[in-house]
């Protein structure tokens, strides 16, 4: 039983300080409602919430390339390839924690999530002032 409130204490702490949590559907806040704590069923939710984001970040990248020449096309290759480095990197070595326990999926998947949508909004942002 301790453990559970744990992961539920844990997860709240790491998706309730998220900036991107203005920015999150509906859909995934009943999601980890109706997961009541159960981190299967918490990264199931994540995961369907990075999905979505992930299809809005290529979107935005996308615009961005193919409207972009030379050396600002250059320029977003290395910045894109840089954040993608990192953003791996990071995610792999949050997962990996081994005094986090099964949290550690969690604050993986809560860092992801919002990298993701930090990400997203900047080359939407950039999209929207190309135009």
């Amino acid at each position: 039983m301790l453990s559970r409130r744990l992961v539920i204490v844990a997860s709240m702490l790491v998706l309730g300080t998220s900036s991107v949590r203005a920015q999150q559907s509906a859909e995934y806040d009943a999601c980890m409602d109706k997961a009541e704590g159960v981190s299967t069923k918490m990264l199931d939710c994540g995961k369907a919430e990075i999905d979505k984001w992930d299809a809005r970040l290529n979107t935005a990248y996308q615009a961005l390339l193919a409207s972009s020449k030379g050396e600002a096309h250059a320029q977003l290759l290395t910045e894109q390839r840089a954040w993608l480095k990192h953003h791996l990197s990071e995610t792999h070595r949050l997962a990996a924690d081994p005094n986090n326990g099964s949290v550690a999926f969690l604050d993986s998947q809560a860092f992801e999530l919002k990298d993701i949508a930090d990400r997203t909004l900047l080359l939407e942002k950039r999209v929207q002032a190309s135009r």
